[in-house]
C-alpha cells in the first residue's frame, strides 16, 4: 500500500479522536489499535481497510453513525435549495450535460478524503466554473438512452442531492440508486435517500455492506444480481472507484472529482479535477 494511503487512514484517526474528543487510555487505544491494522493489514483494499477502521471507531466512541449531523446538514442545506438548482438545469443550454457537472463537483463533500468545503452551496458554485479534464458524457448519456436498465451507485450525503437532480433530469424508466448497507463516514444510506425523496424520482435500494465503497463480493445477492444484469453502471466517487476499478463489465462509468494524488496519477489528471470516464473493457488500473 502507498505511504500516502497509510497517512490518509492515520489522519482520519487523528481527526476522529478530535471530533469526538477522546481522551487517555480510551484514544490511546484505539489508536494502538489502528497502527495494528494499518501494520498488519496493509495488503487490504483501501476501501476494505477504511471499514475496518470505522467498525473500531464505532465500537470504541460508541455511535452507529459517527457522521449522522453533518450528513443531515449537508443534506438540508442543498436539499433546501434543490428548486433553486433545478430552474438553473432547465434553463441551462445544455440540461444533460450541467446536471451532470453538479453531480460530480457536489463530490467535494468528503469526510473520507477531508475535503468538505466550510461553504458548501459557495464551493459548488465555485467548482461549476471548471472543466472536465476526462469527458465521457456524451457516450453515457447514448448508453443511458439505449438502456433498458441503470444502476447507479451514491456515493456521499449532499451530494445525493444532485445525484436526485441529474437521475430527475435523465428521466430513465428503469433506474435504480444504490445506497450503502449501514452508515460509514458520510456515504449515503437510506435515511439520507429518504431525506432528499430520492424515492420520488427513482428506485432505491441498500447494497448490504457498509464499505464506503462498493465491493461487489461483498454486497447483497440482490444487488450483485442488479449489477451483473444492468445494461449501464454509474459509479460516483472516489471510493466506488477504488472498489469498481479493476471490475470487467460493460458501461461502467465512474463520476468523481479526484480527491488525493494517488487517484489522480492513476487516472492521469490533476488533484481537483473533474472526471466523467468509461471503464475501457478488458483495462486494468492498479493502485500501489
Amino acid at each position: 500500500m502507498d505511504s500516502r494511503c497509510l497517512a490518509c487512514h492515520s489522519k482520519t484517526v487523528d481527526l476522529l479522536i478530535k471530533k469526538f474528543k477522546l481522551q487517555g487510555e480510551v484514544a490511546s487505544n484505539f489508536s494502538s489499535e489502528v497502527d495494528h491494522l494499518l501494520t498488519n493489514c496493509s495488503h487490504l483494499s483501501n476501501p476494505y481497510l477504511a471499514l475496518l477502521i470505522h467498525r473500531l471507531a464505532k465500537k470504541r466512541i460508541q455511535s452507529d453513525d459517527l457522521y449522522r449531523e453533518e450528513k443531515q446538514y449537508a443534506n438540508s442545506v442543498l436539499y433546501s435549495q434543490y428548486e433553486n438548482w433545478n430552474a438553473f438545469v432547465e434553463t441551462h443550454k445544455e440540461p444533460f450535460h450541467i446536471a451532470a457537472k453538479l453531480a460530480v463537483v457536489g463530490n467535494i463533500i468528503d469526510y473520507g478524503a477531508h475535503s468538505v468545503p466550510t461553504d458548501i452551496p459557495a464551493k459548488i458554485q465555485e467548482l461549476l466554473s471548471l472543466d472536465f479534464i476526462l469527458d465521457d458524457r456524451n457516450e453515457m448519456f447514448a448508453e443511458i438512452k439505449q438502456a433498458q436498465s441503470v444502476l447507479y451507485l451514491g456515493d456521499n450525503a449532499g451530494e445525493i442531492v444532485f445525484d436526485k437532480l441529474f437521475i430527475q433530469h435523465l428521466n430513465h424508466p428503469n433506474l435504480c440508486y444504490v445506497v450503502r448497507g449501514a452508515p460509514i463516514i458520510n456515504d449515503v444510506t437510506l435515511e439520507d435517500a429518504s431525506q432528499v425523496g430520492m424515492q420520488d424520482v427513482c428506485r432505491v435500494i441498500s447494497n448490504g455492506h457498509d464499505a464506503p465503497s462498493t465491493l461487489v463480493d461483498n454486497c447483497s445477492e440482490e444487488f450483485q444480481e442488479l449489477f451483473k444484469k444492468a445494461d449501464v453502471v454509474i459509479s460516483k466517487g472516489q471510493g466506488n472507484f477504488e472498489g469498481l476499478l479493476n471490475e470487467k463489465r460493460k458501461s461502467l462509468y465512474f463520476m468523481l472529482m479526484a480527491k488525493c494524488d494517488i487517484i489522480a496519477e492513476l487516472l492521469g489528471v490533476s488533484k481537483g479535477d473533474l472526471v466523467i470516464t468509461k471503464k475501457q473493457e478488458g483495462s486494468l488500473w492498479h493502485l500501489k
